[in-house]
């Protein structure tokens, strides 16, 4: 019985590790949680002919309900039920890129949509924790909880942003390539929500160049470099870049936030996770400066 479930289990973490573009940007939770977990999902999709972007929507819709329950942590049964919608909301935002790329659906548009309804997963739980305080706190608590929203953004934002070079550059995978400039970022359609997505596109997009500390000359620099050195600059920015995208993921990641406010929430106490949040975004300074010597220093050793 016991070798049969560890087959099973074995088999099936198998098929994850196959559908993971680059092992190096994967985190530990996702593999083993997230990705894990959302492939059954995925599957259970595909059955149901589900496009993706349905599995985003349904991420949404539970993800946001997850989020609102965060209002209530005086019953914590029920913050301990939104906690747990705002996980299945987690392992649904990594079922809906499965299916996209178990049926040949991925996009451009896709992983917009994936991107936004993510935030504003963690835009609900914020408003619902934060609203939950008011009364204890006042007015100030609304200050303290924009600030962290900021934080948590601008940490993502620069998460997102390393992860995504990482694969592009590493991975030589299209998915993970960011616009040089965001005045390149292009238009998908001519329809309103075309619009609204190229907009909020371009937004994030210069958000990430003006964030990071990697120059535009810089980019250009190492894509050249990745197209012409291969091998040697695959293994030198590996060597640069792994464990700082473990901290980028640890301090900015998704699996850090989520997993840190529906503790804090079920227990009673979200003010200490905004706090926590804040605090934790200082260690972005060092991190940063240690980002800035390692690029100029792989650029140096490769010219």
């Amino acid at each position: 019985m016991f070798s049969y479930l560890r087959r099973k289990y074995q088999n099936h973490l198998d098929e994850v590790l196959s559908t993971i573009k680059l092992i190096d940007i994967e985190e530990r939770f996702d593999i083993y949680f997230s990705r894990f977990y959302g492939l059954y999902f995925a599957k259970i999709a595909k059955w149901l002919r589900l496009t993706p972007t349905h599995v985003s929507f349904i991420s949404l819709f539970v993800g946001v309900i997850g989020g609102a329950l965060f209002y209530f942590q005086d019953q914590t049964v029920v913050v301990a039920i939104g906690g747990f919608l705002v996980i299945i909301a987690g392992v649904l935002d990594s079922a809906d890129g499965q299916l996209a790329r178990m049926t040949g659906q991925s996009s451009e548009m896709g992983r917009m949509i994936d991107g936004m309804i993510d935030n504003l997963v963690f835009f609900s739980f914020y408003v619902g924790g934060t609203l939950y305080l008011l009364e204890d706190y006042g007015w100030s608590i609304l200050i303290l909880g924009a600030a962290t929203v900021w934080a948590h953004s601008y940490k993502a934002t620069l998460y997102e942003f390393y992860k995504s070079e990482y694969l592009y550059l590493v991975g030589r995978s299209d998915a993970g390539k960011i616009a040089i400039h965001k005045d390149e970022v292009e238009k998908t359609g001519d329809k309103w929500y075309d619009r609204f997505i190229y907009f909020v596109n371009k937004d994030y997009t210069g958000k990430q160049i003006t964030f990071s500390t990697r120059t535009p000359q810089d980019r250009l620099d190492m894509r050249k470099l990745s197209a012409t050195k291969g091998e040697a600059f695959d293994n030198l920015y590996r060597k640069y870049n792994m464990k700082l995208l473990f901290w980028w993921a640890w301090l900015g990641g998704s699996n850090t936030h989520r997993n840190a406010a529906v503790m804090f929430a079920i227990l009673g106490r979200f003010e200490l996770f905004l706090v926590a949040s804040l605090i934790w975004t200082l260690g972005y300074w060092p991190l940063n400066r240690m980002q800035r010597k390692y690029d100029q220093k792989l650029l140096k050793e490769l010219a």
